[in-house]
């Protein structure tokens, strides 16, 4: 059909723009030199304009019509294939939102958020907030703005927040976590009844060399194939895929803990592995079809590879001696069972990256409801350290003693990516379901980590949710695989029945 490869071309062209300015991004946060960061701004403007302009296209409204796609059928022609249906659907959407943004005002922002992030770094790495702030509110002006074009009758942040999530709003997410909050508020209660875990062995020194060398044996075990991708080191761990073949993480380094580097470097590689397995058909490689799902599901990878996998018992029976020959000698002393308590160590802290998995969604939550203050006006950017600080003693019961372990502490805001937050949360509650999925489908995964059997794991998964892609929105997803629609519950007994085991209660 020539109106489908037309409008395959034309969106190939704007994703390969897109890659090559995922190139330039990737440079400025690994070894981009200082000095170069006005230019980077300009180079990632020009670029944005450009996939801006390919998106945006009135050849793709015509040809959207032509094969019967409009805003209220966004599929198309009921004649047409299920997967050529889902492709005008996501596709559709897309042009819809691009094409109520002007080309000038994408421009400025992606001006703008190279500016953001360079400051960012800076001013976390010299806690100074004061020097950031400026920045933080172009974000959100700038957020503001387009939700104002997406959708002026909708608030700012619900707008936002389906640009991640399709569908969701500020009060549904607001109704999922207030009794994920109270779960975990109950099952903290517990863990406290009981002696604490000892894990000091994990702030032992580890050589930054060292750690680098466990972190490709870890890539090794994920089946991450660096002949598609590397590893690099970055102020805050990130994935960015600037190819089909081409998708790179990156982690950091801690040299008085090492498990910073290491789980790091399993979650980004569950990204890597999400997107390397995306191949929703045949000609549709490199379109909007060949992406994720929603950043939710795109968590429900990166958490289920570095919790329900990476911190299992059955994990590292099989691997924790390599991985003591690789930071010989700080763990010669440390037993199996010592060293899965204490990576398992549950503790209210100050870094959402280097959270437990109990106390992790209340760091989320936290930035969900602030960045709604922010965006609803509610809280203004000079008072958010003050409120953070607040937030997290409420919440967690600590506050931070500086902004770079509190309200700087994360590139999202400077990236004016607002609404992703969320994400990481539900992305917790899908990936629990998708593992009790398999479990009601024939394969039980912990034994499969049991048996060093990964790559069963990585099957499956491939087969029910990397390589769909975008076929199927977020909730159609969780239904298809698992029959039933998100629940949080998966997650909450995982929760209860693993820390048991940890905490013996």
């Amino acid at each position: 059909m020539e109106a489908l490869e037309r409008l395959r071309e034309i969106d190939g062209q704007a994703k390969l723009v897109r890659h090559i300015a995922g190139v330039l991004g990737w440079d400025q946060e690994t070894y981009m030199p200082p000095a170069a960061i006005e230019e980077r701004g300009d180079q990632l403007a020009f670029l944005e304009a450009l996939a801006h302009d390919k998106q945006t296209s009135p050849e793709i409204g015509e040809l959207l019509a032509a094969l019967g796609s409009t805003k209220e059928n966004p599929g198309g022609d009921a004649s047409l294939g299920a997967v050529e249906r889902a492709y005008l659907r996501v596709l559709r959407r897309g042009y819809d939102q691009a094409t109520k943004i002007p080309t000038e005002l994408v421009a400025e922002m992606a001006k703008a958020t190279s500016l953001s992030q360079a400051a960012w770094v800076k001013a976390r790495k010299e806690n100074d907030f004061p020097a950031f702030a400026q920045h933080l509110q172009k974000m959100l002006d700038f957020n503001k703005r387009i939700a104002a074009y997406l959708d002026p009758a909708k608030k700012p942040y619900d707008v936002l927040l389906d640009n991640f999530e399709e569908g969701a709003t500020e009060e549904g997410i607001a109704a999922v976590f207030k009794p994920l909050r109270d779960e975990l508020v109950a099952l903290m209660a517990k863990i406290r009844s009981r002696p604490q875990v000892d894990d000091s062995a994990l702030h032992r020194h580890c050589p930054e060399a060292a750690q680098a060398e466990a972190s490709a044996y870890l890539m090794k075990l994920l089946s991450y194939d660096l002949e598609r991708g590397r590893l690099d080191k970055a102020a805050h761990p990130f994935t960015t895929g600037i190819g089909d073949d081409d998708v790179r993480i990156t982690t950091r380094y801690m040299e008085d803990f090492f498990p910073s580097s290491a789980f790091s470097t399993i979650h980004e590689g569950g990204h890597a592995l999400y997107e390397l397995g995306i191949d929703p058909a045949p000609g549709y490689k490199r379109t909007s079809l060949a992406e994720a799902a929603s950043m939710a599901v795109h968590e429900s990878q990166s958490r289920l590879w570095e919790n329900m996998v990476g911190r299992s018992l059955g994990f590292w029976k099989n691997h924790l001696p390599a991985f003591k020959q690789y930071l010989k000698p700080s763990l010669d002393d440390l037993g199996l069972e010592g060293f899965y308590k204490a990576i398992n160590k549950v503790e209210p802290s100050l870094i959402r990256v280097e959270a437990d998995e109990v106390t992790y969604s209340l760091h989320v939550i936290l930035r969900f409801e602030l960045e709604a203050a922010l965006m609803s006006g509610k809280l203004l950017v000079a008072d958010l350290p003050g409120a953070w600080n607040e937030g997290m003693q409420k919440l967690l019961g600590v506050t931070p003693p500086s902004d770079d372990k509190g309200c700087l502490q994360d590139i999202h805001w400077s990236m004016g990516a607002i609404g992703y937050f969320p994400s990481y949360a539900l992305g917790n509650l899908y990936g629990a379901q998708l593992w009790d999925a398999m479990k009601d489908q024939g394969l039980d995964p912990a034994a499969a980590v049991e048996k060093d059997e990964l790559p069963t794991i990585l099957a499956w998964l491939r087969a029910n949710v990397h390589k769909p892609g975008a076929m199927y929105k977020p909730g159609e997803l969780i239904q298809r695989v698992s029959g039933k629609p998100l629940d949080a519950s998966h997650f909450v007994r995982y929760l209860n029945q693993k820390y048991a085991g940890v905490y013996g209660f």
